[in-house]
């Protein structure tokens, strides 16, 4: 499997991920360094599940400074990035850094150009620079991106290309550098030219050919450039697709259609909905996509805030799920409920999110050297059905972003004090 979504959730067999465990396993043999860090870990967070009380008051006391631990992740992102310029998909306790992977290094480049101009960090700038470089080099003719790791055999994906996209926007924002636009440009011009007439996206470069209401994620990149380029015919593309995944929007709050056959449905992919669906309403002006935004967030918000937690995966209608912790659906759930914060001024949402945050924060490992040290894991506990025994450069791209969002709201918050 090549598609980049095949990275993230390898396969829903029992003998498949059987076989996963093993192969990595083996990587302990030449590793013998990881041993410690894993041990450490699969005790501490079984430590955690037989102590712990969950309460009112869970995550209302800050035991982490917001900046000590945006510190932390971007110094994981740094560690993974790879020679060549990308960005590691993960570091797994069992066998070390994977290779590089395109489509989070494409949505790492905005996160890390946040960062930057928020602390004046130039190390993050710089390991920006190299992953758009590094992306550049990879843009087939077609003006598409590849999926999978880099190494796997190329073929094209509009998930990885709109991903990119991203970063490519976000590049050219930073730099007025003429050659990221052109790759910009080219990856737009294409996903517009594979998009069906109903604006979804299938067949060749969809994930097992289908269409899925997760790729909105595309659609606002589409957005993004169309704003900056002043095209309105990238723009009106993303809005073919918003339509199509408002079609699927039910009064549960539930959007059908992210069709992962043969896997959960990981709160990972239903906040990509949730946060794309929000995004790319609030770029193209579209009350009624971040009003099906909020339907859904606010679904999730009134589960986390009854339960103290919210569920690894869902069933349809929100109606059970696993009973794990999807780290990164979590932290893409804060970005979205303080981004509706922001919309609405409703406390409840930001409420949610710093609640969140501070259980994001607890859970960043400090110390276990590089590939652990300020570490996303896939799940937790650790062995958990998402990603299990890893540390994912998307939940730390996530949880970063959520706290620069965090930081930002509360020096709004110090000025308006001051200015009263």
């Amino acid at each position: 499997m090549n598609h980049s979504e095949a990275t993230k959730d390898r396969g829903p067999s029992a003998f498949g991920r059987t076989a996963r465990g093993l192969g990595e396993a083996v990587g302990l043999l030449r590793g013998p360094q990881r041993i410690l860090p894993l041990a450490s870990r699969v005790v501490e967070d079984r430590l955690r599940i037989t102590l712990h009380r969950h309460h009112l008051y869970s995550y209302t006391t800050t035991v982490r400074p917001t900046d000590e631990a945006l510190r932390l992740l971007i110094l994981w992102i740094r560690n993974a990035q790879r020679p060549d310029g990308g960005i590691a998909a993960y570091y797994s306790l069992l066998n070390g850094y994977s290779a590089s992977y395109p489509e989070v290094t494409g949505y790492l480049v905005p996160t890390l150009y946040d960062f930057a101009c928020t602390t004046g960090d130039e190390k993050a700038r710089v390991c920006g620079e190299r992953a758009t470089r590094w992306l550049q080099s990879l843009q087939m003719s077609s003006g598409a991106f590849p999926g999978g790791l880099h190494g796997d055999k190329a073929q094209f994906s509009v998930f990885n290309t709109g991903q990119i996209l991203q970063g490519l926007t976000r590049s050219y924002a930073e730099t007025r550098n003429s050659q990221v636009l052109e790759a910009a440009v080219s990856a737009a011009e294409w996903l517009t030219h594979v998009q069906q007439e109903d604006g979804s996206w299938s067949g060749l470069g969809a994930y097992q050919n289908i269409a899925h209401t997760y790729y909105i994620m595309v659609s606002w990149a589409l957005a993004q450039l169309s704003e900056s380029v002043e095209h309105d015919r990238y723009g009106m593309a993303a809005e073919r697709n918003l339509d199509w995944v408002l079609a699927h929007a039910k009064p549960s709050g539930w959007i059908e259609g992210i069709n992962l056959l043969g896997h959960p449905t990981y709160l990972h992919f239903i906040a990509y909905v949730i946060q794309g669906l929000l995004e790319c309403g609030m770029v193209r002006r579209r009350s009624d996509a971040i009003q099906a935004a909020a339907n859904s967030a606010w679904v999730l918000l009134r589960k986390f805030e009854t339960n103290k937690h919210l569920l690894g995966a869902y069933n349809a209608d929100f109606k059970g799920g696993l009973k794990f912790t999807c780290l990164t659906g979590n932290a893409q759930m804060s970005c979205v409920w303080l981004r509706l914060f922001e919309v609405t001024k409703d406390l409840r949402y930001l409420n949610a999110a710093l609640k969140v945050n501070e259980m994001l924060k607890e859970l960043l490992p400090l110390g276990g050297g590089k590939g652990v040290l300020g570490g996303v894991s896939g799940s937790s506990p650790i062995w958990g059905a998402y990603q299990p025994m890893r540390y994912i450069s998307w939940g730390g791209k996530f949880l970063a972003d959520a706290l620069i969002l965090e930081q930002r709201l509360k020096r709004h918050f110090e000025r308006a004090e001051c200015a009263s």
